[in-house]
Formats: structure tokens, sequence, C-alpha cells
């Protein structure tokens, strides 16, 4: 792991570095697309990652993490391992797109759960235990929508 993460203000500082890169790749890509309900879409994604990072800021402020990754759903579908995603370009349908933030999101769950895992016993695995769970969430809520809307649809 090439980061360098040894209290909780770095491995905040990263996080929130994290959700303004996904924030930018999001926006960046709905620029991309022609399709107005595609780049809606992106856009949605955008601002959750947004509220992502004033999540992580108000944790930063407040100096606690207590609650973070609570009340997200958990269960996921299994969906995002079975999909490949391609790069999205400017005709992507709402499948590609889904495809493409289901892929982001697992792998930001994986990097926070590798993180937890280098910090087993400190109070930083509780911070990437939190962050895990909340892309977990978030992956699952998109592989929520790809069942109802592409799945069922087919």
């Amino acid at each position: 792991m090439s980061v360098n993460i040894n209290t909780v203000k770095d491995a905040l500082a990263v996080a929130i570095q994290k959700e303004i890169d996904a924030y930018k790749l999001y926006m960046d890509t709905a620029i991309k697309v022609a399709s107005s309900g595609t780049k809606k879409m992106l856009e949605e994604l955008a601002l959750q990652e947004k509220g992502h990072q004033k999540i992580l800021e108000k944790v930063v402020l407040e100096d606690s993490f207590e609650g973070l990754g609570a009340n997200i759903p958990q269960n996921s579908l299994g969906i995002a391992e079975f999909l490949v995603a391609s790069e999205i370009k400017a005709n992507a349908t709402p499948q590609e797109v889904l495809i493409f933030a289901m892929k982001e999101e697992e792998k930001a769950f994986n990097f926070y759960t590798d993180l937890k895992a280098h910090f087993v016993g400190t109070e930083l695995e509780g911070l990437f235990d939190g962050l895990a769970k909340e892309e977990k969430g978030h992956k699952t809520k998109l592989e929520q929508e790809y069942e109802d809307n592409v799945l069922r649809e087919n």
C-alpha cells in the first residue's frame, strides 16, 4: 500500500481526497455522455460523493466518527461481482453507467477494507470499517437500482 497513514487525521485526509476524486470522476464522466438521463444519473452519483465528503469533514470538525456506516444497507446482491465495467463514452447507456458506478464503489470498499486490515486494534480500524460500510452500502443501493431497472426490463 503506497498510502502513508499514521493518524486519524491522515486517514480522514485520504478519505476526503478519495471522495473529492470520486466526485470529479462522476462529473467529468457526466460531461462525456450525450443522454440527459445518463448525465443526470452521473450528476446524482457525484452529489452523493460530495455528501460523503461533507460527512467526513464533519467527522474532522467533531473529532468523532461514531455512527459512520450505521443505517447503511449491507446485504449486497452480489451483482457487481459478475459485471465488467467499461470506459464511459458519449453514447453510454444507464446500464453501463450503473455498472461503472458499482465497480467504483466496489473499489472504494476494497480500499477501505484493506486499510482497516492494516490498522487492526487501533482507532483507525473503526474509522476504516465505517468508511467501508458506507461504500458497501452505496454499492448495494446501485445493485438494487440495477436489478430494478435493468434486470427486470430484460
